[in-house]
């Protein structure tokens, strides 16, 4: 298959849990500023491919809890693209899990997508990103209220304080010419089957962060055109 990036000198971006919710208006907003954009999926195959047909590129299955498949990944995306300018880490799970009660497996699901999965596929990603001509970026989707550390969901909380802890630690050791960025989103969207009430009240206490899925695409798009490394409380 030949390679698409050089044929028509678009960046590639990878958005993981790009088919939906923020991770879709991450996507759009790419696409509509040039990237060609790979939004990843673990199970939402029907929104990330109908997505990624509007698109006009594809949807590729990701399970950021299998490191051993990101090898095979990172080669799929390199005989595709060639190249990779942008990795916007967004995926992340956020079930309810009080502490009382939490079992140790719940407990490290949540570090293996949230935190060891966007460690190891930047890892596996990085010869790729160095591939790029003007240099690359990545993005890291944190959470402006994550040190609230709430009860109902402290592996939650905690996996994305230490997101945003290895990302200042990749910034030190990758090459000056990738750069590295979070995004801190506020209450953007309630997980599936919260409360609304209880929504609408959590978000009228807190103005922290940026509130909806467009301002968050727009951060990111900041962030790529080198506008800034680090958003925090940014307006929607």
């Amino acid at each position: 298959m030949k390679n698409r990036m050089s044929e028509d000198g678009r960046k590639v971006a990878l958005v993981t849990g790009g088919g939906r919710r923020i991770g879709a208006a991450i996507s759009a907003a790419l696409a509509r500023s040039g990237y060609d954009v790979v939004p990843t999926y673990r199970s939402a195959r029907l929104e990330a491919e109908n997505l990624a047909a509007e698109l006009g590129g594809e949807a590729v299955r990701l399970d950021l809890s299998r490191p051993s498949t990101f090898a095979r990944f990172a080669d799929r995306l390199k005989r595709r693209h060639g190249r990779l300018d942008l990795l916007v880490h967004n995926a992340a799970v956020f079930p309810r899990t009080p502490l009382p009660a939490v079992t140790p497996a719940e407990w490290d699901a949540v570090f293996a997508v949230n935190l060891r999965g966007p460690v190891l596929l930047t890892r596996a990603l990085l010869p790729l990103m160095l591939d790029a001509a003007k240099g690359a970026a990545v993005c890291f989707v944190g959470d402006a209220g994550a040190g609230n550390l709430w009860p109902a969901y402290l592996p939650y909380c905690l996996s994305k304080i230490a997101l945003e802890a290895f990302a200042a630690g990749l910034a030190a050791a990758v090459p000056p010419a990738i750069r590295v960025g979070v995004v801190r989103p506020g209450l953007v969207l309630p997980p599936p089957g919260f409360p609304k009430e209880r929504w609408e009240r959590l978000r009228r206490g807190s103005g922290r962060g940026i509130r909806t899925p467009n301002g968050v695409a727009r951060a990111i798009l900041q962030f790529a055109r080198g506008e800034g490394t680090i958003f925090s409380n940014q307006s929607p």
